[in-house]
C-alpha cells in the first residue's frame, strides 16, 4: 500500500513540474532583433528596403525603413509567424508585396537576429 501511494505521489509530482515548465515556456517572452540592413554572404547581396512594415504573431505591427534596427518580442519558444509588408511613399502597404513565414527563435542562432531583405527575398528566417 505505501509503495502505490508514493507511486501515485511521484506521478502527481511529475504531471505539476511538467505543466509549470509547459506554462512557464508558452508564456515567456523572447526578445530578438529585427534589422533592415544590408545582407552579405558569398555571392549574394542585398540592400536594405526602403520602408517595410513588420507584424510578428499578429501583434501591433512595426515600420523599419532603410537601415533601421529594432528589438522586437515573441511570446513562447514554439514556431511564429512574421508578416512584412512593403510600404509605399505614404507608407501604406503595397498590395501583392507582403510575405508571410513561418519561424522558431532557435532558427535565429545565438545572437537572435532577424536581417529582413534576406527574409523577404527567400522566404527564411535564417540562410
Amino acid at each position: 500500500m505505501k509503495t502505490r501511494r508514493f507511486l501515485v505521489d511521484l506521478a502527481l509530482m511529475a504531471a505539476f513540474v511538467l505543466l509549470g515548465w509547459y506554462c512557464y515556456d508558452r508564456g515567456k517572452a523572447y526578445d530578438f532583433i529585427v534589422q533592415n540592413t544590408a545582407y552579405a554572404a558569398g555571392a549574394e547581396k542585398l540592400s536594405g528596403m526602403e520602408a517595410v512594415q513588420l507584424t510578428v504573431d499578429g501583434g501591433a505591427p512595426k515600420t523599419l525603413y532603410d537601415g533601421d534596427i529594432d528589438q522586437t518580442v515573441a511570446v513562447g519558444s514554439g514556431t511564429h509567424e512574421l508578416r512584412i509588408d512593403v510600404l509605399d511613399l505614404d507608407d501604406r502597404p503595397v498590395p501583392g508585396q507582403s510575405r508571410v513565414f513561418r519561424f522558431r527563435l532557435r532558427e535565429l542562432g545565438e545572437k537572435m537576429t532577424l536581417n529582413i531583405p534576406f527574409a523577404y527575398k527567400s522566404g527564411v528566417a535564417v540562410k
